[in-house]
């Protein structure tokens, strides 16, 4: 008798993992369909606006893809450029996000005098500095660095503030009565809480960086999507230049993903939750 009783609560379980499964798989797809019919319909409605306008002023669908196949040689040589410079920069937050953030996420005191005076290096536009952070760093790779660093920083640094504070007592109170150092504690609890939050805001800071490498390249003028966008606009050519920001989307949305792969494997490898509220 518990032989069958077993028996059943086996294939009882296999079918419903079994549901579970063909449930995700049609929620898959209907979430796949629908991103598709979005897009088809940004096409369509693209198409029809542009037929409405010069070439000059607004290319479509057609054109830009014909701009684009005209002039792959130029654009996937500045796609790589500003590709790099996109990862050099959300590199460089990261590791500067997470570390200023683990030393102010300390002390609630020092977060609390020095939050203020965060939002505010937020709330400054970066792209209005971008001119004078080319003419003290040249028209080299660094300007569009040290740009892109400074944009995507915030969301790092904001996140890992919050995700080292907001642990909870009861595990706090937990360490302390284990004996567990300081180190300990930070390490083991507070870094650990604080890491969906640090991937959280990675994956901000991968779209912050991007546009922010763009006005750079603007500004200098000379390698980038950015430099191939101002030849467009001065040559009249806005296939070109809409070609170059089709591109520049997708190398976006491929460093957006490959953010949030990031995120799910970190979080998988650690067996961690991700961030409510």
């Amino acid at each position: 008798m518990a032989h069958v009783v077993a028996v059943t609560h086996e294939f009882l379980q296999q079918r419903e993992a079994r549901a579970v499964a063909a449930r995700v798989r049609r929620e898959r797809l209907g979430h796949n369909l629908a991103r598709a019919l979005v897009l088809a319909a940004f096409v369509v409605l693209w198409h029809v606006v542009a037929a409405r306008h010069d070439i000059t002023l607004l290319p479509g669908p057609m054109a830009t893809y014909a701009g684009l196949v005209r002039a792959w040689p130029l654009i996937s040589a500045a796609a790589v450029e500003t590709a790099i410079e996109i990862a050099l920069g959300v590199g460089i937050a990261a590791v500067a996000g997470v570390v200023l953030g683990a030393l102010i996420g300390q002390s609630a005191i020092v977060q609390g005098i020095l939050h203020p005076y965060l939002v505010l290096y937020q709330a400054v536009p970066k792209t209005g500095l971008a001119p004078m952070i080319v003419l003290v760093l040249g028209f080299g790779l660094m300007p569009k660095i040290a740009l892109a660093t400074m944009t995507a920083v915030f969301p790092v640094l904001e996140n890992t503030i919050i995700g080292i504070q907001r642990v909870d007592e009861d595990s706090l109170r937990l360490f302390r009565g284990l004996g567990a150092s300081r180190v300990q504690t930070f390490v083991k609890l507070r870094l650990m809480n604080a890491l969906p939050y640090v991937m959280t805001g990675l994956r901000v800071a991968v779209v912050l960086a991007t546009v922010s490498v763009v006005v750079a390249e603007f500004v200098a003028g000379r390698v980038g999507l950015g430099a191939v966008m101002l030849v467009g606009y001065a040559q009249l050519d806005t296939a070109l230049v809409f070609a170059a920001l089709f591109v520049l989307s997708l190398i976006g949305l491929a460093y957006y993903f490959a953010a949030a792969l990031l995120e799910a494997a970190v979080l998988g490898w650690f067996n961690l939750a991700h961030p409510r509220g």
